[in-house]
């Protein structure tokens, strides 16, 4: 038997967690479906940017978005989904293990590292291998580091790690750096850093921690070196396979969204990381959550032929609810 819900939501990041938390504050019936709990806070070993938080961690942040996620009765599943489809009774959304039904769906899958696809590299991630420089440079102070990846990505995080460890080994494909010229001219002064040109990674090792790299020229020479932390700086990529055939994406494959992450189908909406927002922070990836939520909410209550809400804040009074 199919269930239904009046809003799924795809994706338990900080988006996807605060629109789940927002909808089941309102008692609306909510599942939030997700292949794992956090998503990108799970590469945040301290968090140091989120109002109100000291001294926590992005896993953490996400278990407790979770517990009052559960506590307000909505429901999760861990699983994937492969395809949302419009049908008479609302949205299809089918996953790898089921099928719901939802009046409306919040998107918050937002988005992944561009990994270097090496056998052992998720063995190592958090242990040595990192995707985020400004994340996880400062835990490597005093100490040896290489990073990878393309364009501005790789130069930025070369000038970043370059005043905190004390040697960066520049690892790149091609001939010369990509990115802003100012900025590798910057990195070519620093005397920390040693740039390693037309070289690819070919394997990674270590016991519980990344230990060396082995790094392949293009003459075919091998050579392995001895780095504490390797970072990897390919950008990201944005899945919305499942659903680009309901809605309007921008050049980059982010999803075009307007006030209140209202998207070009009006029963979905969409916040985090895989819309067009600027800034792609965890505070404004919750935010936005939290306003898509509110947006499903007071869609679904439309249907029914009720006003909505104009904020969270309520009060209840005998049998009445205020809302102000």
């Amino acid at each position: 038997m199919v269930q239904e819900y009046d809003v799924v939501v795809v994706g338990a990041g900080p988006a996807g967690l605060s629109a789940g938390l927002f909808l089941a504050r309102q008692r609306a019936s909510c599942l939030v479906i997700s292949k794992d709990l956090g998503g990108q806070l799970n590469l945040i070993p301290k968090l140091e940017n989120y109002p109100g938080t000291m001294m926590s961690s992005g896993p953490i942040l996400a278990k407790t978005m979770e517990n009052q996620y559960l506590m307000l009765k909505g429901d999760m599943t861990f699983d994937t989904v492969e395809k949302i489809d419009e049908i008479e009774s609302g949205l299809s959304v089918k996953t790898s293990r089921s099928e719901y039904i939802a009046k409306a769906v919040v998107l918050a899958p937002g988005k992944v590292p561009n990994t270097l696809g090496l056998d052992n590299e998720n063995s190592f991630s958090n242990k040595g291998v990192h995707y985020c420089t400004k994340c996880d440079a400062p835990y490597y102070q005093g100490r040896n580091t290489a990073t990878t990846g393309v364009g501005g990505y790789l130069v930025e995080s070369g000038i970043l790690l370059s005043r905190m460890a004390s040697k960066v080994y520049v690892i790149y494909k091609g001939g010369g750096l990509g990115g802003d010229k100012e900025m590798i001219d910057l990195i070519k002064k620093k005397e920390n850093v040693e740039l390693v040109p037309n070289t690819s990674i070919k394997s990674i090792s270590g016991t519980n921690y990344l230990q060396q790299i082995t790094l392949l020229d293009s003459s075919g020479a091998e050579k392995t070196i001895e780095v504490d932390g390797l970072f990897i700086e390919m950008g990201f990529k944005i899945n919305l396979d499942f659903v680009r055939h309901l809605v309007t994406l921008n050049t980059s494959g982010e999803i075009e969204v307007t006030d209140g992450g209202k998207t070009s189908h009006p029963a979905i909406f969409a916040a985090g990381d895989a819309t067009r927002i600027p800034y792609k922070q965890v505070i404004s990836a919750s935010g936005d959550g939290a306003t898509a939520g509110l947006s499903a909410f007071n869609y679904i209550e439309k249907l029914k032929g009720k006003h909505g809400i104009r904020a969270d804040w309520k009060k209840t009074i005998g049998d009445t609810t205020y809302h102000y």
